[in-house]
């Protein structure tokens, strides 16, 4: 049984998937990994599917639009694959640095992305948002992603944005993912400090790159690094806030 979610990992990176996913249950860890690409999910799907607490998600991460690494190809697969699970992530969009020059066509690719999905109801969405958090939030309202009819849920990982556009996501019911590097900045504590605690969920972002090890142990200390860190920053005990944490990542995976 878990009694810790992480929620936004990227287990597909792991030398050895089944043995991480092993080791990471008998932890007792849940997840929610993410994917960068479509072509990972199937895989990732049937090596997870032992454990009821590790679930994959699909994704098409905007990295590999902007870097050129997906095409046609990739949003191809990543629409035929998407009535196959409502779990998705990671998607959004990344206007940070160079990749700001594709802005056009990131958000192309992700509407066409979120189009695909929300022909069918109650997806769970893990979104990047990098100098990209307004407009998003423009893209996922047009597709409809926040009407309540859907039963669809949004959870920002490792939000970076303005005051404003957190504001404005949490008043249309975001989630946060945040985990150790988030907290390790001045801002990123202050919106953990000022979210409700059912908006907020931890994550780790590991393995970081492919092919990084990583053992159930050591997941399982990130994920408790990422707690007694969220824990300070809202000045309450660790133990009193993991149960909220944890009904609240059960809650976005039964589904």
């Amino acid at each position: 049984m878990a009694d810790l979610y992480d929620m936004h990992c990227h287990l597909g990176f792991a030398p050895d998937v089944a043995v991480l996913a092993r080791e990471g249950a008998a932890a007792g860890i849940g997840a929610l990994a993410c994917t960068v690409a479509p072509g990972e999910f199937p895989a990732l799907r049937e090596a997870l599917a032992p454990y009821p607490a590790l679930h994959a998600a699909l994704g098409l991460h905007p990295w590999q639009l902007a870097d050129g690494a997906a095409g046609e190809d990739e949003l191809a697969l990543f629409c035929e694959l998407a009535g196959q699970t409502p779990l998705i992530g990671e998607v959004g969009l990344d206007f940070g640095g160079t990749r700001a020059a594709t802005r056009d066509a990131q958000v192309a690719a992700l509407r066409r992305m979120l189009a695909a999905c929300e022909r069918f109801d109650a997806n769970l969405y893990s979104v990047h948002a990098v100098r990209a958090a307004g407009v998003a939030l423009d893209v996922l309202e047009e597709a409809g992603a926040f009407a309540p009819h859907t039963g669809n849920d949004v959870v920002f990982h490792w939000f970076s944005g303005t005051s404003a556009e957190l504001t404005r996501a949490r008043d249309l019911g975001c989630c946060f993912s945040v985990g150790p590097r988030m907290l390790a900045t001045r801002r990123g504590r202050a919106y953990a400090r000022d979210l409700p605690v059912d908006r907020l969920l931890l994550e780790t972002d590991e393995p970081a790159r492919d092919g990084e090890a990583l053992d159930g142990a050591a997941w399982r200390a990130r994920l408790e690094e990422a707690l007694d860190a969220l824990a300070a920053a809202r000045g309450v005990e660790a133990a009193a806030l993991a149960p909220a944490l944890a009904a609240t990542s059960e809650r976005l995976l039964a589904r």
